[in-house]
């Protein structure tokens, strides 16, 4: 009963996080991901994870099992945005929230412990 609950409460929040896109001028809500992590298996045809922009922030939703990954948000200078490890797993997603940061245009960075990676690159108006 508890895991349906945390399930239907992460459906109900990836829904009200991508139906805010509406609002907004960006039509296509999807970060394109470029790369590869490192010895992952396809759960169902989906791609091991995926990125998502609104106004409020980048939704990061795991779609298998990564074990433990870097999280990574690099301005248009070079620095550091944001920085988390996170323990992937499949059903769970991270959020950073972007509302508060200067307008830019910033890649968001994904490792594994193995060197695999996915980058992709939005902007914040």
């Amino acid at each position: 009963m508890k895991r349906f609950f945390v399930i239907t409460c992460l459906v109900a929040c990836f829904g009200y996080f991508l139906s805010t896109n509406a609002n907004t001028n960006n039509p296509t809500p999807k970060i394109a991901l470029k790369g590869k992590l490192t010895d992952i298996s396809p759960l169902r045809n989906l791609p091991p994870l995926e990125a998502y922009q609104n106004a409020f922030g980048v939704l990061v939703v795991f779609n298998t099992d990564l074990g433990y990954l870097d999280i990574e948000v690099i301005d248009e200078t070079g620095e550091t945005a944001f920085l988390q490890n996170v323990n992937a797993t499949a059903g769970n997603s991270l959020i950073i929230y972007t509302d508060k940061w200067e307008s830019g245009e910033y890649i968001l960075l994904i490792t594994d412990g193995l060197g695999g990676s996915l980058e992709g690159e939005f902007v914040i108006e």
